[in-house]
């Protein structure tokens, strides 16, 4: 299983990208993602997902989005990835192995790369962290 940030918001497994819906689902996956470990509170998704003034039923939307965020990642065999997405008390947490991320590939890969030690091992390196992105970050949000 892999995370896509570093061009459209995707999940893809060994069979296929995961079917994610809509923008606001992508976007509440991205704010999960972008807080890897971490929880995120319904309010904190709320003001990322509305630009504008959120509707009164913005709280059930989140939900039902996480719902089917669950139900996504567990058709495409979460668990055996390690990968968890959880309630704690008004928040929510993407329990996962960084490595899983696209960010998270590339900025290991830009640290590996030294061109002042090794500027022969670099260029490789850093090829492979530009090969990470697919597109303008995070669209499809």
């Amino acid at each position: 299983m892999e995370f896509s940030l570093l061009g459209p918001v995707a999940v893809s497994t060994q069979s296929g990208e995961l079917p994610l819906g809509p923008a606001k689902r992508r976007s509440v996956l991205a704010m999960l993602l972008l807080r890897p470990n971490t929880t995120v509170s319904v309010e904190q998704l709320t003001s990322s997902v509305w630009e504008d003034e959120p509707p009164e039923h913005a709280r059930t939307v989140i939900q039902g989005h996480v719902s089917k965020l669950r139900a996504a990642l567990a058709d495409g065999g979460a668990d055996a990835y390690g990968v968890e997405l959880t309630t704690r008390g008004s928040a929510y947490l993407l329990r996962l192995p960084e490595e899983l991320i696209d960010t998270y590939r590339f900025s290991e890969l830009v640290n590996l790369a030294r061109p002042e030690e090794a500027p022969h091992d670099a260029v490789p390196l850093l090829r492979e962290a530009l090969a990470l992105w697919r597109g303008p970050a995070l669209s499809g949000t």
